[in-house]
């Protein structure tokens, strides 16, 4: 890949700068959302614009209504996600320079969490900070990079994770105007276990109910059951399900762990759906896209679990 490897870290930094939220890791697709998870996916390097119309066929194919549809890519305009440029009376859209990195990063990070162990050194990474009261949009914003980056809290205003870069940390909350801060590598935080900052029960639960619920899924997949238009949405459901754990799972070392945790069998299903879905879920969005132009429809891409991996 020429592409250097995403940084989570980069990405929450420059919207630190930007002063900006990132979102909490949800279930659910939004409109907007969805549309750049498909773009994304799909249309992720292609220098090429598509339709307003275009655009709206491809909501269409999750029940999104073209009011919807059209209001979804006007607010990602308007937020610098998207990029628009007109021809005559028809709108052309595409990933904006910026949206195109965030969309990369986020996949990138979203689709390689928990492929591989992470080695461990029995330290936690500790920030402790404080936020003056009249500030309380400050310390939303530092709380959504927090939780990006892995921190659950142990107590109000003391975070703790076991894998975060110490150094890459300070900038980020210094840009987001944090002024009181201690970041340190510790055993332990405040005299607790850092384990409490996390119900891994509700982890452990949450990844099995993703199984059960895509267990289904991957017997229609074996079966041949799935066309094109199938495929595509419940690629994309998938990939939507999974996007939650990174923000959830605090991907602790196995020495921590229950024995029979359920995160590897979880990660085992995503990747068999994502990568078994994916040349018909490619087929049904360049069947969408061709309707618009055969040149457009060639530019269709899609990216396996081990090509993501490669960013």
């Amino acid at each position: 890949m020429s592409q250097e490897k995403p940084s989570l870290e980069a990405l929450v930094l420059r919207r630190a700068e930007e002063g900006s939220v990132l979102p909490r890791q949800q279930t659910g697709a939004s409109p907007q959302r969805l549309l750049t998870t498909l773009l994304g996916e799909y249309w992720l390097d292609s220098p090429a614009a598509l339709p307003m119309s275009g655009l709206i066929s491809l909501l269409a194919e999750f029940g999104i209504s073209e009011t919807s549809a059209r209001a979804t890519a006007n607010r990602l305009v308007k937020r610098g996600v998207l990029a628009a440029e007109k021809s005559g009376r028809q709108s052309y859209l595409r990933l904006s320079d910026s949206g195109r990195e965030d969309s990369r990063q986020k996949t990138a990070s979203i689709v390689r969490f928990g492929s591989e162990a992470q080695d461990w050194d029995g330290l936690w990474t500790v920030a402790a900070f404080s936020v003056p009261e009249q500030e309380r949009h400050v310390r939303h914003r530092v709380r959504s990079y927090l939780r990006w980056l892995g921190f659950a809290p142990l107590f109000d205003g003391l975070w703790v994770s076991a894998h975060a870069d110490p150094g890459s940390l300070a900038p980020i909350l210094r840009a987001a105007g944090v002024e009181n801060l201690t970041v340190l590598r510790a055993s332990e935080a405040g005299g607790a276990s850092p384990l409490r900052a996390w119900d891994l029960d509700d982890v452990a639960a949450s990844y099995r109910r993703f199984v059960g619920e895509q267990q289904d899924v991957l017997a229609q997949m074996k079966a041949g059951a799935l066309g094109p238009s199938a495929a595509l949405v419940h690629r994309t459901k998938v990939f939507d399900a999974w996007r939650v754990f990174p923000g959830l799972d605090p991907n602790l070392p196995e020495k921590l762990l229950p024995a029979d945790w359920p995160r590897a069998q979880a990660r085992e299903l995503f990747a068999a759906l994502f990568d078994g879905l994916a040349p018909l879920a490619a087929l049904r969005f360049r069947q969408i896209v061709e309707t618009y132009g055969s040149d457009l429809a060639e530019l269709t891409e899609h990216r396996t679990v081990a090509t993501w991996a490669a960013y």
